[in-house]
Formats: structure tokens, sequence, C-alpha cells
């Protein structure tokens, strides 16, 4: 494509009601309108369109989509995609990033965001009841994005699973879930686990790599050519996701968070988390714990 290809975040879309940057809800078309339509995009975010009406087309990593009613069609981290003759579309569209899918953390590997999001179809279309029911499940979502309510955050994340779920059940996909993956994905894919079980106690990429038996380097690379990010900051990411959890839904001191974390002391604790946050751990629980309805 000899087009510039521009990076979304959240972050840079405007005149929404973003949660904390990590989910949103917006008409199709005013979406599409913050949007150049001459440039190629690449999210930051996973993407889902919801077409209730008009027709038009997607260009998703260089395959042309038809756009039509009844069509939902998902857009992963990284993929490049444009829209085509679009205008008349209307429907619904949810940007959500990993973080937010997995705010909730259930312990169940076919729902993680790395198993469950790493091969969905790029489309399905639904009639009759299979449509009715995705459409319900979408109508709960933004029922509740929009209640500001307590627990908001935690009904959407689970509300948004179902959803996937659903997605996957109706897809001709829907057994990429259980097939094998190659080795270089599957060893990406035991490093998350490992880090699942063990973030408290090893914090660096050299001893996750100890554990599988490759280099730093090797499993740097491929962590990195899989999720877009260093093995170093999966590691420092899940870290500061129980940080958060813990801030947010305990009352543990900073003290008892960093012991709990694996920290020797809480000024070591204070400083990763503000690599991360921008802001203390107190700054953080005081920020957010007054502000749980929005």
């Amino acid at each position: 494509m000899n087009q510039d290809i521009h990076t979304l975040t959240l972050g840079k879309l405007k005149n929404h009601s973003v949660t904390r940057n990590e989910f949103v809800i917006f008409p199709y078309p005013t979406f599409v309108n913050q949007l150049n339509s001459d440039s190629h995009f690449k999210n930051k975010f996973y993407t889902i369109l919801i077409i209730k009406d008009g027709a038009g087309s997607i260009v998703i990593d260089d395959r042309e989509y038809n756009i039509q009613p009844g069509k939902f069609f998902f857009i992963n981290y990284n993929q490049v995609y444009f829209f085509k003759d679009s205008e008349s579309v209307q429907g619904e569209v949810i940007l959500f990033t990993k973080s937010f899918y997995n705010h909730v953390y259930t312990g169940n590997k076919m729902i993680k965001s790395d198993t469950a999001l790493q091969n969905v179809s790029p489309f399905i279309i639904l009639k009759d009841e299979n449509l009715e029911d995705l459409t319900q499940t979408f109508e709960e979502i933004s029922i509740e994005f929009n209640k500001y309510q307590l627990f908001r955050k935690e009904i959407i994340c689970l509300l948004l699973k179902v959803f996937i779920l659903k997605y996957i059940r109706n897809s001709n996909k829907r057994n990429l879930l259980n097939r094998s993956v190659d080795h270089k994905k599957e060893l990406v894919g035991q490093f998350n686990e490992l880090v699942n079980r063990h973030y408290k106690e090893l914090k660096t990429t050299s001893q996750y790599a100890e554990k599988l038996n490759v280099t730093p380097n090797y499993l740097n690379s491929l962590v990195k050519q899989n999720l877009d990010i260093p093995a170093g900051q999966v590691i420092k990411n899940r870290i500061i996701l129980e940080a958060e959890r813990l801030l947010l839904h305990t009352t543990l001191s900073i003290i008892e968070i960093s012991y709990e974390l694996g920290f020797s002391d809480n000024s070591h604790f204070g400083k990763y988390f503000r690599s991360v946050k921008n802001m203390s751990p107190n700054s953080y629980r005081s920020l957010y714990t007054t502000d749980r309805l929005t």
C-alpha cells in the first residue's frame, strides 16, 4: 500500500467518554468521521464493527470485505485497515485494549486475550436468532457503559468476554482455539503462563528465559514479534495490573502490597509503580477510589 499508516490509540480519539483510555462505544459514523478517509490505520486496541445498515467495504491487511447489514468485523492489534465508500453505513463500534479485556482475570485459558483473541475470524454474518442474540449482548454492554454505576468496568469486561465467545461460536473458525500453534507462538504462550504464575517472585526476562531453556535475547525477540512489546514490558504490565487491583479493591497498605508483589520494600515498589503510571501508589489509589462510579 502506497499510503502513510497512522497509528491510533484510544487517547487520540476525541469527543467521547473513554473509560481511562481503555474502552469506548461509538456510533459507526462518529468513529469513521474522526478518521482521515484517505489514510490507512493501525490500532493499538481491538476493534469490533457492528453493521446495521448501509453498504461499502473495508480493507484489512490488503484483503477487501463487503460491508452489509448483519455483518460483524473484528480488527486485531496492529492490523492495517481502511474504509471505502462507507458513508451510508450505520452501526456501532466497540474499541477496547488488552488491559481492559484482562481487567477481570478468570484464570480460564479459553478466554484470555492472548488465546481467545489471537485468531478471531475477521468477520461473521448473522441472521435471525443468532443476530438477535449477539445484538442483545451488545445492547447489554451499551446500557452498562452509559450507566456510570458501581462495578461498571467489571460488568462491561465480563459482558465483553461473553460477546467475544459468542462471536467465535458463530464464526467458521470456532475450532481455532483448540488447534495446535507453531512452536514460536507456543513458546510465547508458555512465557505468558509463567508470568501469570510467577510474576511475584520472577521479575526479569533472563529468569523466564532460563525456565524456558532459551536465551533472554531470543525470548525477547519472540515476544516482541508476537505481542509488539518486549518481554520485560509484559512482566512489568502483569505486576502493575495486580498492583492496581490490590490498590483499588483491597484495604492493604502500600507496604503490605509491596511485600505481596515480591518487592523488598515499599520504596522500590513505589519507584517501580511510578515508572509506569507516572504517579505514586498512594496517588493512584486516592485518584481512582474517589472516582469509582465513572
